[in-house]
């Protein structure tokens, strides 16, 4: 099965906001980790950011999951939401996927 790259330009998205989430109060963080995440049955933006950070490439499952991500790109652009969205990769990476998932849908 074919393979989304991910590019430089979407880890180091990921690893800013990673960074900038472990310095802020827990109160103000974005994204969820992978405890709040499974509570919820959701994907975690902080496990997603690090596996961008740590692959050149994400299988197709992980695309479709980083494709439907995109319902955040219609939000209003709050601090929250934009910290969110680089830690999938950035809005270009996500417009991506969605691409990639399209592309080569089964």
């Amino acid at each position: 099965m074919k393979q989304l790259k991910v590019t430089k330009k979407a880890k180091e998205r990921a690893r800013k906001a990673l960074a900038l989430r472990k310095k802020l109060p827990k109160y103000k963080r974005f994204g969820l980790d992978r405890n709040q995440a499974r509570k919820l049955k959701i994907n975690s933006g902080v496990e997603r950011a690090k596996q961008l950070i740590s692959s050149d490439s994400i299988s197709y499952k992980d695309a479709i999951a980083v494709a439907k991500f995109s319902r955040w790109l219609k939000r209003p652009k709050t601090q929250r939401v934009k910290g969110s969205i680089d830690l999938w990769g950035g809005e270009e990476f996500i417009q991506r996927a969605r691409r990639f998932v399209k592309k080569n849908k089964k």
